[in-house]
Formats: C-alpha cells, structure tokens, sequence
C-alpha cells in the first residue's frame, strides 16, 4: 500500500474536517473557512469570510451545508456548497452557545448553552405585536394567551415573570386589552364582529360588561380618561362614552344661569371624506383615535376616512362632558 501526503495546509484549533460523503475537506483560519476538493491536489473551491474567528466547523450530514461557532460572541454561521452566495447566521448574547451540531436531516441544528441566568418562557401568546401590556405602576404584566380554542388572560409579576393569575374571559375572538390608569383594571374587548367589551381585575373578578347593538361593526379602539372614571370606545361608526362601573352614559350638566358665548364656527360642518374601497383588506373606516385630555374633561376623536387629518388635529373635535 502506498501512502502519499498533500502539502501543508494552515488551521487553527485543529479545525479540519472531512465531508460525510468524502468528497470535500473544510479547514479554519481565523476568519476564513476554506473548502477543497479531495484528492492529491487538495484544490480550493471556496473561500468563506466569517464575521468573527472561528472556534468550531462541522459539516451537515447530507454534505451540503457547513456550519462554523463562535463561542466568545455566541454566534454560528451557516454556508452552503451548493449555493456560496447562500448564507444564514444565528446570534444571541444571552444565549452563551456550548455546543452546536446538525440533526440528522440536515435541516435543522441543535444548540446547547451554559446558562448563568434564569430565563422564563411565556407560551400560548396569542398575538405578537398586541398580546403584552404593562401595567402603569409597573407591577404587573398582562399577556393574552389562546389555549384550547379559549381567550385566556394571564396576569405576571412584573419583575420575576411569575404567573400570579390564569383566566378564561367572555369573549369570542379577544382582539386586544387596556390597563385602567390605576392599574385596578383591565378592559377587554372582541374583534369587530364581536361587539363586547369586559372589564376585569387582575384576581380575575368580572367587574361589569357592555353589548352594544346588534347590527353592524363592533369595536376598534379603548381608551381610558385619566382618572379612570370614563371609558371611551371608539366603534366603526361612531364614539361612545361610559361610566367605568356601571357602563351607563354619563349625565351631560344642564347649567341653569345664561353664559355670554360668541359662535366660532357653526356646526356641523363638512369636512372632506375618502371614497373606501372595501375589496382592499384594512379599509380606513371608523373610530381609529379615541384620546382623552390631560385632565379628563376633553375627547378627542378622529374618524379613518376623513380626509382632513390635519384640520382635524387642529379642532381635534372636542366634546366637553
């Protein structure tokens, strides 16, 4: 038998491995990932440039794929023979990567960690970009969840992530949620074919619940006055307000002595509307704003439609209760 060698080849942490089907060999140079062809020539085919040093290399089963660690800054790239131009990487700090490995259908790669710190996982999140509210003093976290089918509202200390509360809540479709300004509270409400809103308690005790008609769509966005006594809900149509108890329209005073007044501007007053097309998804209808004043005795409301967005902030259409 006889033995012949290659020329010398540079590596660094004694990274060099040969491809499950033999056919290439893959060395690490600080930086530099180098791919050859086997055989008595070694020829390089490719030259991959790693963001940082690499620590580790090892070759997918199907020798397609090649995936390069670096421990130091947690980070794993991924390079394809087939397609040099492909590539992927993977990074997270908080994550400390002790060992990375392909599973055996090249598909995927398992990742283990020395964890130094607890982390907690939430499951079940309904939403990713609505699903999460902090409430105003700070101590608490609520996070809707879907489970079996059910709403579920979770309710989680704050500063450690544990689970303080679980509760199904009367809704069909929960489209989002609103802290109380005192953070005693929490309103609920449906999608827009749905026209209900709940209030809660962190304890899970149902405090009041409002229907409102039967015929058209519901709800589109919540807001709260400061002082949490009022609740507007700005619906597809038109804005509501309501006592937070009892969800009964608070009594407009009748002032019983003549005011000196001057006319501003006589009303209604048109102003210029959108033709909609309702064929496209997410039509600009309805009750988008709802926003109370500083000190509770203004609303604000602006409908989607109109097209004088600025002469509406400017009026702001204020309604004194």
């Amino acid at each position: 038998m006889k033995i012949t060698f290659s020329n010398l080849c540079s590596h660094a942490f004694h990274q060099v491995k040969i491809s499950p089907d033999g056919q290439y060999i893959a060395n690490a140079v600080a930086n530099r990932l180098v791919i050859r062809r086997s055989g008595e020539e070694l020829p390089v085919i490719h030259v991959f440039e790693c963001s940082r040093s690499i620590n580790y290399i090892q070759w997918s089963p199907n020798s397609e794929c090649i995936l390069t660690v670096n421990y130091e800054f947690s980070r794993i790239e991924v390079h394809s023979i087939m397609d040099p131009k492909w590539t992927a990487h993977v990074r997270d700090p908080s994550f400390p990567i002790a060992l990375a490995q392909w599973t055996a259908d090249s598909k995927s790669i398992l990742c283990t960690a020395e964890m130094g710190k607890e982390q907690r996982y939430i499951n079940s999140v309904k939403f990713r970009d609505k699903c999460i509210e902090t409430s105003p003093d700070g101590k608490y976290i609520a996070v809707i969840h879907k489970r079996s089918g059910k709403d579920v509202l979770g309710i989680y200390h704050s500063a450690s992530f544990i689970s303080l509360q679980q509760f199904e809540v009367n809704t069909v479709d929960l489209d989002n949620m609103k802290w109380s300004p005192d953070s005693s509270c929490i309103a609920i409400w449906d999608n827009c074919l749905y026209h209900t809103l709940s209030v809660y308690r962190p304890d899970g005790y149902l405090c009041t619940t409002y229907n409102g008609y039967e015929h058209g769509l519901g709800i589109k966005t919540v807001n709260w006055s400061q002082d949490g006594k009022l609740l507007a809900i700005g619906n597809y149509d038109q804005t509501q307000l309501f006592e937070e108890t009892t969800f009964a329209k608070p009594q407009i005073p009748t002032l019983e002595t003549v005011i000196a007044y001057q006319i501003i501007v006589k009303r209604p007053f048109n102003l210029p509307s959108l033709r909609l097309d309702y064929n496209q998804p997410n039509p600009k209808v309805g009750i988008g704003v709802c926003q109370f004043s500083k000190d509770g005795n203004y609303l604000a409301s602006r409908n989607g439609k109109l097209q004088a967005y600025s002469v509406i902030q400017s009026f702001m259409l204020i309604i004194k209760h």
